[in-house]
């Protein structure tokens, strides 16, 4: 599998200061050629705090759109800061849910990889609402649950190969997560523990390595005959499929996310 580790030189990472894991889908390349396009769609973990610098930042883009991931407790616990930034809309859009509306408990609850096959099974129709609302933003879309990881990482999954970004790269993008969360993974451990969840078995859901999400992809495959068909079943429509190509695809160079957010940044 390449990786996809940051340099000074691969500026997808944006740093923020109330963020840990918020990057940029451009600058991946594509099996035919060309290059998803910088400053269009980020991932990101939940935003908790947005100093006047980062919104600054994120109003060059500019931010316009925010698709939340998480589940109402976790909004509750955790009030994302983008909530409270001007000209941004915040969309609510559950995927846990829909796994246990349909009295879908899985065998071990603390199986990463069934939970993200489940996911793909029940929750195709958020992953599809999800998805119009990012495409169809007037300007950049931010997707976020809370570690940016798990249900993140799922959509992340779903679009980048929707538009043809080999898999050893959408996996490697998936796994940047892995060292950047330390701090967040010590207050999620404290926090299930403050709800009764063994550590031990919580620890199990916080790891973002290659064996965790390849299994769901190769799901995707056999059930679903990849992310496109899967959307396209899920009910994301033509255009919708068409409008998310036009705006991830670039065929020639792109300012990465940071030289477009920060006018100091060089490559």
């Amino acid at each position: 599998m390449r990786t996809l580790a940051p340099t000074p030189q691969d500026l997808r990472i944006l740093e923020l200061g109330g963020s840990l894991n918020t990057r940029d889908l451009g600058g991946l390349p594509l099996a035919r050629g060309g290059s998803t396009r910088f400053g269009v769609m980020l991932r990101s973990d939940a935003l908790l705090t947005l100093g006047s610098a980062d919104a600054e930042r994120l109003a060059r883009l500019p931010l316009s759109t925010v698709v939340d991931l998480r589940q109402p407790f976790e909004r509750e616990r955790d009030p994302s800061a983008l909530a409270r930034h001007d000209g941004v809309i915040v969309h609510e859009v559950e995927v846990w849910q829909p796994i246990y509306d349909g009295s879908v408990v899985p065998s071990d609850p603390w199986d990463l990889s069934g939970l993200y096959m489940a996911a793909l099974d029940h929750a195709g129709a958020a992953f599809a609402r999800a998805l119009r609302l990012l495409v169809e933003a007037p300007g950049a879309a931010l997707f976020h649950c809370t570690a940016g990881k798990d249900r993140t990482g799922l959509l992340a999954a779903l679009m980048l190969e929707s538009v043809g970004v080999p898999r050893d790269l959408v996996m490697a993008d998936y796994v940047l997560t892995h060292d950047r969360i330390d701090a967040l993974r010590e207050r999620l451990l404290v926090d299930a523990e403050s709800r009764g969840i063994a550590r031990e078995d919580f620890a199990r859901l916080l790891g973002a390595t290659p064996e965790i999400i390849l299994p769901a992809l190769e799901h995707l495959d056999e059930r679903y005959g990849g992310a496109s068909a899967y959307l396209s079943a899920a009910g994301v429509d033509e255009a919708t499929m068409a409008r998310m190509r036009e705006r991830l695809i670039d065929e020639g160079t792109n300012r990465s996310v940071a030289e477009a957010t920060d006018p100091s940044a060089t490559t």
